[in-house]
Order: structure tokens, then sequence, then C-alpha cells
């Protein structure tokens, strides 16, 4: 019986083509019209819609299976369709009947071949508005305008509609209906006019396309901090990261005479005054790059002056008491050494700048030795702070023992002879951080971070930090642990830096001022911190999405909302969210890990030993699905009785 409270224009989305009833009957084992499933009418007319015959990989549609567990593509909620998913599969025909899925949240046709006009949509989109979040419409043929209809889809947080031949203006009022957009993706299509100024004004916009199109005019300010490849091949756009700046018209108001008769004898007038003026202009634009030379060839003459006073400078106060303190199989190299190299700022952190120095092989050195890079943080100390000295050589010293293939090594330390400056010299790691990998060049051209490669990173990671808080005998912590401090080595090993760096700038009390008991409670509620913000990081790698966003809500609350609402699956990162069934269990997996790791109590969260054998079952269960062997759940463990010792974690080499 059919529920009253269905209007007979949906009945037509509900029923095929009453020339197609025979086809049904003739192919179906089940009458349609007592499909108890409202879902079913629509999926079967989207199949009979296809221009050319229905190509195999929707062989599994039959209207005799349950769709929602062995048809391609699909997948659903509470038993009604909430995601489908039909990527390069060829296929073109019209897409108006999939409005009828009214509880789609994600739907991903690219890489066909569709090419109905969109714009003719505009009143049949109405029962995606409650719940479709994922539009993904690119790499077809669909032309025409920008569907205005997609504009009252207010709940959309990824639009990706590249690679068609959309053409005309993006609409003007975009970013203030679509406010809840993360990704727009607009590029290599026909769009011309200008990019709204009220793009700028979405507020968790953190992924955005519109190169290779027609666009002209200036890039608006607030989106100016994309990179250039989000707007490249738009010749008539300027200004934001562009090359091009936007040229100034002025006009004179104030010269009210009318303009002289024209003849020959004028024009041609004109004509030299016009070449006159080219030739002055190009000969000041020519004086001006002379003199900008001269001055930027002065001032690299001045810092190379600059750079060789101050290194004469700390020569000196070498040879009157600071020294080079270098620790056990980590290279032979003095304080001039670094001074001469070549050095590269990188950034200011909490404790001091950040260099790259190129070593090309000192007179301390007994044989030449082949250039290496070094990274060395120049940390400046307050008055108060030279007191600690002692205190402070103890931890480097500790700090500099320690060897791990997850961890940055302290190669060498240096106090000037005042101690009012330390240089930490550590081992240069050419891949940069994880924050990099995940959150750099959201745009074309980037190489998407595959979720083998982020397991990887986070079980790297959890092995470091985990050897760093046993190795320290559960006295020190991290305290500014961030996916920028997880870098990445040659060979993609994810290294943990800076461990108990901030010890040195904001040291715990002393001992005599604590009991043992609550010294203890103190180590211990620092390194439960350090777990929260790795649960941070594992949040990063699973969402793609920074700590913070633009000011607005930290990552561990959204994500915590996202699942209390039951809507998981929108947590991940759109470039995982076209990977295979084993690597979505994977991903459930470590979102499970990260919540603990979040946990608003630091008691209920997890020592690191146990986050690292958490993240190791995960990686082995895949393993092993992916040699087709069957693998326990996740709580099939007791990881607090099989926690890793410090001897499992310790390698047996000593070198840099």
């Amino acid at each position: 019986m059919i529920p009253r409270r269905l209007h007979h224009h949906h009945l037509s989305l509900l029923l095929p083509p009453l020339f197609l009833l025979p086809l049904f009957a003739a192919t179906s084992p089940l009458p349609l019209l007592s499909s108890p499933n409202p879902d079913l009418g629509p999926l079967l007319a989207f199949k009979l819609s296809l221009s050319r015959p229905t190509p195999p990989a929707l062989s599994s549609w039959d209207p005799a299976a349950d769709h929602c567990s062995s048809w391609r593509g699909v997948s659903c909620r509470g038993g009604r369709v909430a995601r489908l998913v039909l990527v390069g599969l060829r296929l073109d025909g019209p897409i108006h009947h999939l409005a009828g899925l009214p509880r789609l949240a994600l739907l991903s046709l690219n890489n066909n071949s569709f090419s109905s006009p969109l714009h003719r949509l505009d009143l049949s989109l109405s029962p995606w508005r409650a719940h479709l979040k994922h539009l993904h419409l690119s790499h077809n043929r669909f032309s025409g305008p920008f569907p205005a209809s997609f504009l009252r889809l207010r709940r959309l947080r990824r639009l990706d509609l590249a690679g068609n031949l959309f053409s005309g203006t993006i609409p003007p009022e975009i970013g203030l209906l679509l406010r809840r957009l993360l990704t727009l993706r607009l590029e290599e299509n026909e769009l011309g006019g200008a990019i709204p100024v009220s793009v700028g004004s979405i507020p968790g916009l953190t992924d955005l396309n519109v190169s290779y199109n027609r666009l002209v005019g200036e890039i608006p300010r607030q989106i100016s901090s994309f990179p250039p490849s989000s707007f490249a091949a738009n010749p008539g756009l300027c200004g934001g990261s562009l090359p091009r700046r936007c040229l100034k018209i002025w006009t004179a108001s104030c010269d009210r005479r009318p303009p002289p008769m024209v003849n020959g004898r004028n024009i041609r007038k004109w004509v030299a005054a016009i070449a006159g003026a080219i030739s002055a202009t190009i000969a000041a634009a020519a004086a001006v790059a002379m003199v900008a030379l001269l001055c930027l060839k002065r001032r690299a003459k001045n810092r190379e002056v600059e750079v060789a006073e101050q290194g004469r400078k700390e020569g000196e106060e070498a040879e009157e008491g600071g020294r080079m303190e270098l620790f056990e199989g980590c290279g032979r190299f003095a304080l001039e050494d670094l001074m001469r190299g070549s050095a590269e700022m990188l950034g200011r952190g909490a404790v001091g700048s950040t260099y790259r120095v190129v070593i090309e092989g000192g007179e301390a050195a007994e044989e030449e030795v082949e250039a290496e890079a070094v990274v060395v943080k120049r940390v400046r100390r307050r008055v108060e702070e030279k007191s600690r000295k002692e205190e402070e050589e103890e931890l480097l010293r500790e700090v500099g023992g320690w060897r791990h293939p997850n961890v940055v090594s302290l190669r060498a330390y240096h106090y000037s002879s005042a101690g009012e400056e330390l240089l930490l010299v550590y081992d240069y790691l050419p891949n940069g951080s994880l924050s990099s990998l995940l959150h750099g060049n959201r745009g074309p051209g980037r190489i998407p971070l595959e979720w083998t490669s982020r397991l990887q990173l986070a079980l790297g990671a959890a092995k470091g930090l985990a050897y760093l808080h046993g190795t320290s005998n559960s006295t020190l912590s991290h305290q500014h642990l961030t996916s920028s401090n997880v870098l990445v080595d040659g060979e993609g090993n994810a290294c943990i830096s800076d461990f108990a760096l901030l010890e040195l700038v904001s040291p715990s009390p002393p001992s005599s001022s604590f009991s043992s008991g609550s010294h203890a409670a103190v180590a211990e509620t620092r390194q439960r911190s350090d777990v929260y913000s790795f649960g941070i990081i594992l949040l990063e790698i699973l969402t793609g999405r920074p700590e913070v966003v633009h000011g607005e809500e930290d990552l561990a609350k959204w994500v915590q909302t996202v699942v209390r609402e039951e809507w998981t699956s929108e947590v991940f990162d759109i470039e995982l969210t076209t990977r295979g069934k084993g690597a979505e269990d994977e991903m459930f997996a470590l979102l499970q890990v990260a919540l603990l790791c979040v946990a608003q109590e630091p008691k209920d969260r997890p020592r690191m030993a146990v986050v690292y054998k958490m993240i190791e079952d995960i990686r082995e269960r895949g393993n092993r699905r992916s040699r087709g062997s069957l693998s326990p759940s996740l709580h099939d463990h007791s990881y607090e009785s099989s926690s890793p010792g410090l001897s499992d974690d310790t390698p047996t080499f000593t070198s840099c």
C-alpha cells in the first residue's frame, strides 16, 4: 500500500514508465509495485535511462537482490540509500531519477560521460536538501550555466564540478548560500566573469580551485592566500597570489575642456606622443630595475659582512670558553664549520629560530668529508635561566644519548661563553613534516597521501613517542606535540622532533618542592597531554583538516560532534573516500583510537605504549585482510597487558 504522504509526482520516481512495465515483468521476479523500499524505483529508473547498454559494472543491480548489500556503489544507512559512488564507468544519461533518493548524503559520478544540462534540474533536487553533503560530478560533459538548484543544497560540504563544460558566471551569492563548503572545485570549465567576493566569506573553505577557466578581474582579498595553482590559466585574473598585478586606472575629472578635433595631423601627433611616452616608460623601468639590482647586491653584501661578523664573534666566544659538545657516533665538526656553512631559515618556534645549515667538511675533520645538512636551533636564554646551566646540560646529555629510528637525533649542542645563547644541532630530514604532507598545496598537481602511507606514518610516530615516554622513565614529555613536529626521513619514516625541548625554556619546578608522588603525578599528567596531542595528529591524518580552521571550533570537538550525530563517514578526508572496504575498516578503527586519545579526562586516555600497540594491530589486521585471511576484532586484545617494554623499542645501533 502506498503511503498517503507520497504525492503524485513522487510516484513517477518510484515507478518506471508504463512502456517499461513489461520489461520489468520479464526480468524481475519481484513485482516493483510491491517493493517495500522506496529507493529501489529511482535506482532502477536511473539504470534503465542510461544512453548506452547497461555496462557489466552494473550487472549486480538486480531487483531480486538486496540493493543495500550487493549493488555496486550503493551504501545504505537505516535501510535507505545514503551513498552512491559510480566512478569511471563510462556512464551516460540523465541523472534526475537520482533526486528520488531523499536520504542521499554522498553522490560521486566522477569520470563518466554524463552530459545532460544540469541547469534544468532546478525543480527536482529538493529531496536532496535535507541530507546531501558531498556532490562529485567532475570530469563528465555537463554543460550550460552553473545550476541554480545547487545553491539550495545548504548542507553541502564538498562540491566538485571540475573538468566539465559549464559556462556563464559563478553565481555571486554562492558564498552566502553555501556557507558550509569545505571544497569548491570548478577548474577546467568555461566559466567567465569575476570571482564572486562572497566566496571569501565561506568560513571553512580549505580547498578552492577555479583554474583553467575564462575568469577576469581581481582575486578577492579574502581568498588571496590560496596558492597560484588555484587560479592558474585564467589570463584575465590578477592580484592575490598570482604574479600578475592589477592595474589601477585613474581618470582626471578637473580638466573639463572639450576634446580636440580629430584630423590626420592630430593623429600623427598623438602617435608620436604615445611612442615617446612608451620609450620614456621603458627607459624609466630599466633605470628602476638597475637601481633595484644594485640595492639588492649591496644588501646581500651587507648580509655577508653581518654573517661573517657574527661568525667571528661566535668564534671568539668559543675560544674564550664556549664549547661544542658532540655526541658519540655523530661525526666531527666545530662551531666554525657551522658558521661557515650556507644557512637557510626554516622558521621560528616556541624556543627560537631554526636553520638548515650545510656543512662543507670542516677543519675539525681529519680527512675530507662530503657536505651534509643539519638543523640548527638557536635558543635565546633569559638571565634567570643561566643559573640552570648544569641542570640543562644534564638534560641535553640525556636527550643526546637517545637513538631510535622514529626519533630525530640530537647530534651536538653549544653554549656561548656568556650563556645567553644555546645552539642545538639535529639531523636534517629531507621530506619535511607530516603537516606539510597532509595540508600543503591542496590544489591541482597535489599528490594525495595514500592511506597505507598515512597509517605507516601514524604507526611510526606512535612508536617514537612511546619510546621517548618510556626511555625517560616517564619523567619527561613533549609538551608541544603537533603534526609540524612529526618529520619524515628519506625512507618515509615518521620521526618525533623537539621532545622535551620546552623543558629548557619552561622547566618543571625543582623536585624538592614536590613529594615524589606529586612529582610523578605531574609527569604523568604531562604525558597524558602528549597523548591528547597525538590524538589530534591522528584526526588530522584521518580528516585532512588542520587542528584549527580559521579560528573555528577545534578539530577534536568537530569530530566528536559529527560522530555523535552518527555521520561518522563525513569525518574522513575526501582523498580517502574512494578507497576499498578494507581500508575503510582500518580508517574507522584508527578513528576509535584517536577518540580514546582525545578523551576529556586525562585518566581516560591510554598510555602511548598502548596506543602504539593498537595502531600496530590495525595495520597487521589490514595486512592479513590483504592476504585474504580473517582478522580478529579490535576488541579481541587486552592492550594494557601487552604493552611493549623498553627493550622492545630500543635498537642496538648508536649512530645518528
